[in-house]
């Protein structure tokens, strides 16, 4: 089970937002921009092989706040990637436009990802392990400000999935 670990002086995020950059797209069913990062809202979701109650489910999304990218939208179904590449349909009413990050090894295995106080990469107040899931609430060039249950702070944006690079998130 991912989890955080605390060290010594937490601190609060700062905005020092770079300018925006456009992530192409095109425009969905929906209205909205495709791809496009969203979360998964529920503890437990049925990834079909299809847009409809009557197609196989294809896997079970266990991971409440998720982040996943949809891809591709039909009537009310949204077809999703996750991170490891598994892509499905799910209900839009599974879904939510909250913006979550999850820390994904930069590294070897078991290697801890800094979080810093400000949105400056000095002293870590607290390290994160990959498969934790944060709120992204900023992102600029090179950091994104993010909360977990255990605190808040900024992350390298290369140490998220859950985001286009460049992408500014306000």
């Amino acid at each position: 089970m991912a989890m955080l670990l605390w060290m010594p002086g937490q601190g609060q995020a700062e905005d020092g937002l770079a300018d925006p950059v456009t992530v192409p797209a095109s425009i969905g069913a929906s209205g909205l921009p495709i791809p496009r990062f969203v979360s998964i809202t529920a503890a437990r979701v049925n990834l079909r092989m299809g847009p409809g109650r009557q197609y196989p489910i294809a896997w079970i999304l266990q991971r409440r706040h998720l982040p996943v990218e949809i891809v591709e939208e039909f009537e009310h179904w949204r077809k999703i990637r996750e991170q490891s590449g598994s892509v499905g349909w799910v209900h839009k009413t599974m879904l939510s436009s909250k913006r979550m990050g999850l820390v994904i090894a930069n590294g070897k295995a078991g290697e801890l990802n800094p979080v810093y106080p400000k949105n400056s990469p000095d002293q870590p107040a607290m390290l994160a392990e990959a498969g934790v899931i944060g709120e992204i609430s900023h992102c600029g060039e090179d950091l994104c400000a993010i909360r977990f249950e255990q605190g808040k702070g900024w992350m390298r944006r290369d140490n998220l999935w859950g985001l286009y690079p460049g992408e500014e998130i306000e």
